[in-house]
């Protein structure tokens, strides 16, 4: 059926009547019911109308994570890559229910260029994903909550690399399709994990990616003592799983006390 239907956008609607049950975890997540059921209402909204590359059970899980708490003061979650915008429109109205900040990062020039050896290790990503900044945050005016959100344009080596987050952060989505791409996200963001932190990459099954993650020397130079625990949850979806017992009680730390 899929080379008989030309448009992203049409494949994406047909495709929600066997993935539209992966929202059921919505439903239950730690908000009043009515909140619960104008998400749903919304997301399926911007499923409808926007082209993007997450499934609803991959979506569900980030927001059930997000969602176990309110945000403390000045607590971000971050989303690095976010295409045309509609993982960025779900998670902006979840943000602003819940009084986290959204920080949006991208090159808006879609995946940066591999490597030779990274295309010899997979499919060729580079330039996919391409989306003006305009288009993005028009997507989350309509859509979303933009009132929650900040965007941030530029490669991940001249923004999050260059100039580590400052902010305490509590979630961060990773979808850049590129092993250097999410080593210099976690370079921003890893000093700056809350203790309860929840982190999670849409590119596991990219295998440079995969090696990045699970290679103990990635984490050595950014300053982890102990490898984290890598779990595949859903579709392409994997959290990285941080043990950090000694900042325990102090979330206005960092993950690594720094």
């Amino acid at each position: 059926m899929r080379p008989r239907i030309r448009s992203p956008l049409a494949r994406q609607r047909l495709k929600l009547l066997w993935f539209v049950w992966g929202y059921a975890p919505l439903l239950f997540l730690e908000i009043p019911f009515a909140r619960r059921l104008s998400l749903l209402r919304r997301f399926l909204r911007v499923d409808w109308n926007v082209p993007h590359a997450h499934r609803p059970s991959e979506i569900a899980r980030i927001c059930g994570a997000l969602a176990s708490r309110p945000a403390r003061v000045g607590e971000l979650m971050v989303e690095a890559g976010c295409w045309q915008g509609g993982s960025t429109a779900k998670f902006s109205l979840l943000c602003e229910m819940l009084g986290y900040h959204l920080a949006v990062f991208d090159s808006f020039e879609g995946v940066e260029p591999l490597t030779v050896e990274e295309k010899s290790k997979g499919y060729d990503f580079s330039g996919e994903y391409a989306a003006a900044k305009a288009l993005v945050m028009d997507n989350v005016a309509r859509y979303g909550a933009p009132g929650s959100c900040s965007f941030h344009k530029g490669w991940f080596s001249d923004t999050l690399a260059r100039k580590p987050l400052s902010d305490p952060v509590r979630v961060v989505y990773i979808d850049c399709d590129v092993a250097k791409g999410t080593s210099e996200v976690l370079t921003g963001v890893v000093g700056r994990l809350v203790p309860d932190a929840r982190v999670f990459t849409q590119d596991f099954h990219i295998g440079p990616v995969r090696e990045l993650l699970l290679d103990p020397e990635t984490w050595r130079r950014l300053g982890v003592a102990t490898t984290p625990r890598i779990e595949a949850l859903c579709g392409h979806l994997a959290e990285i799983q941080f043990n950090a017992p000694s900042t325990r009680g102090t979330p206005e730390r960092g993950i690594l006390g720094v």
